[in-house]
């Protein structure tokens, strides 16, 4: 696409570089460095220079941070750089798909809203019959010209007509409420695209070469528009006892650019937060007194200086076919293997970073009080050398979907426990086998609460299961309430939660055998107060 530059800009360029030739550089986006706020391109451009000449790279997404602006070249000596503003002549392909789009849908809003005119004039014209209709219906019928089934079977037909129209106007009148949604998301859409697309910017400088030949130019400059994020998919395959974890990253894309065939990078790094530590000063107190305002200086971020650096970093390592997650510092760096093509304003895009596969126990945990469920649950140990970031995920068993999870960090050497969802051939009941409150005491009177609950799995897979099973008692916080005479069948295998009222139970059912669990307790509370939390 042509872009535009006015005459003022023009004769900039020609003062930058007294009578040296003007060129205008096609480049090609090499490779992507992505943050979690914001990105950095990197441009090349091959090109045979003889002589001093003045440089432009046209059409670059009007958003880019004009200090970020980099260029190297080897062998060759770059003056001044400019970052001058422009317009594309040509519009945008995906400008007019938008335009087109909206065109189609305002003439099928105009059909409809003629459609709508059209019904009521017949309304009008069905209304007017039937206003003048019971004057000439009484007039007929008493000189006997028409019989009252004929009116009736005419005052019938009014009726339906009518009714249809009424139907009519009122499912046109919805499907322009949906008509008019669908323009409004456009017409958004479109204000956001031109706002990208059009605002463009030129980059010029001046280049003295140290000899004819060829050079190989690198532009490189940071915008705002996209982003990443982690996102997770774990299968656990409990016949195997093994995990498999896949990561990916979530890439939005609205810089008003495409990368095609593009080396990608995702990077932890927060250029936003910048690069400076802070430092401790007095903590004062004093009566508050209203101050004038000041307008506060936002500190300069030091993300553009060391991004570069970063990247310069990288070029090495991306001329591998594969490339393993790298520590860049104090972050991390992805880069994706291969090329990619990702065009500003398509939906978001899951590109994988690794796999990995780790040996997992299984079980299945089982809390009756909660909820009659058993949870498959699988603990894994991250025996590669990646450190796997906080993000969203997908949980399958096998090729079962069976829920979403928020993973948590997991460092290298790092056990962690997920849960795989649901198992219903785990079956869980639990019912209350005794609810009995008595008063009693002789010289302090008191209530007595009895209960005692029976908890019953049964495992209806073809192998054995193991399971974690929690069950709990409650917990006193009030010197008046005593829990007492706690009975377990059989006694819990971890009491090292008792005092929260915690106990666990570490068992193996065998196929289609059942495991029996029963609870008892009392609770002594003054009569004349209601406990709280009891049931």
């Amino acid at each position: 696409m042509a872009l535009v530059l006015d005459a003022l800009q023009y004769r900039d360029i020609v003062n930058s570089g007294g009578v040296m030739e003007t060129k205008i550089v096609k480049s090609r986006i090499d490779s992507v460095i992505i943050y979690t706020d914001r990105v950095m391109v990197t441009r090349v451009a091959d090109l045979e220079i003889k002589e001093p000449i003045n440089l432009i790279f046209p059409d670059l997404p009007g958003g880019l941070e004009d200090q970020s602006v980099r260029i190297m070249a080897k062998d060759l000596q770059v003056g001044e750089v400019l970052v001058k503003p422009g317009y594309i002549k040509v519009p945008h392909p995906k400008v007019k798909e938008i335009e087109t789009k909206i065109k189609k849908l305002e003439i099928k809003d105009r059909s409809l809203s003629d459609e709508i005119a059209i019904q009521q004039e017949k309304e009008k014209f069905l209304q007017a019959i039937s206003i003048g209709g019971p004057e000439v219906i009484s007039k007929e019928i008493l000189t006997g010209k028409v019989s009252p089934e004929s009116w009736g079977e005419g005052l019938k037909f009014l009726s339906d007509e009518l009714i249809k129209i009424k139907g009519r106007i009122a499912e046109i009148e919805r499907e322009r409420v949906e008509l008019k949604k669908k323009l409004d998301g456009l017409r958004a859409e479109l204000n956001d695209i031109q706002s990208y697309v059009q605002n463009r910017k030129s980059i010029i400088f001046d280049a003295h070469p140290d000899g004819t030949r060829k050079y190989t130019i690198k532009l490189r400059y940071i915008l705002y528009g996209a982003s990443w994020r982690t996102y997770y998919e774990l299968r656990a395959r409990p016949s195997e006892g093994a995990v498999d974890l896949s990561y990916f990253g979530k890439v939005i894309q609205r810089t008003g650019e495409d990368w095609e065939d593009a080396r990608i990078i995702l990077s932890t790094a927060k250029p936003a937060y910048g690069g400076g530590a802070p430092e401790p000063y007095p903590w004062y107190l004093d009566l508050y007194l209203p101050r004038p305002k000041k307008k506060e200086k936002r500190a300069a971020t030091r993300a553009i200086e060391t991004a570069p650096a970063e990247a310069e970093a990288l070029d090495e390592e991306l001329a591998m076919t594969e490339v393993p997650p790298v520590e860049a510092g104090i972050s991390i760096i992805y880069p994706l293997p291969g090329k990619h093509t990702i065009r500003s304003g398509e939906p978001e895009r899951k590109m994988k970073i690794t796999d990995a596969s780790f040996g997992a126990e299984f079980k299945y945990f089982i809390m009756p009080r909660y909820d009659e469920l058993s949870y498959l649950t699988g603990k894994f140990k991250n025996k590669t050398d990646h450190l796997f970031l906080e993000g969203d995920g997908g949980t399958y068993v096998s090729d079962d979907f069976t829920g979403n999870i928020c993973l948590p960090i997991i460092a290298p050497d790092k056990e962690v426990t997920i849960s795989f969802g649901i198992d219903e051939r785990v079956e869980v009941k639990r019912k209350i086998k005794k609810s009995k409150v008595s008063q009693g005491g002789l010289v302090k009177k008191s209530t007595r609460y009895e209960f005692a609950y029976e908890n019953r799995i049964k495992n209806f897979h073809d192998k054995k299961v193991d399971c974690e099973i929690v069950d709990q008692v409650p917990v006193a916080q009030n010197p008046n309430i005593k829990v007492s005479n706690v009975k377990f069948d059989p006694e819990p295998t971890n009491h090292k939660e008792k005092e929260l009222g915690i106990f666990r139970w570490e068992v193996s059912i065998d196929p289609g055998k059942e495991f029996k669990l029963e609870t008892s307790f009392e609770v002594e509370a003054p009569p004349d107060r209601q406990v709280e939390g009891l049931m």
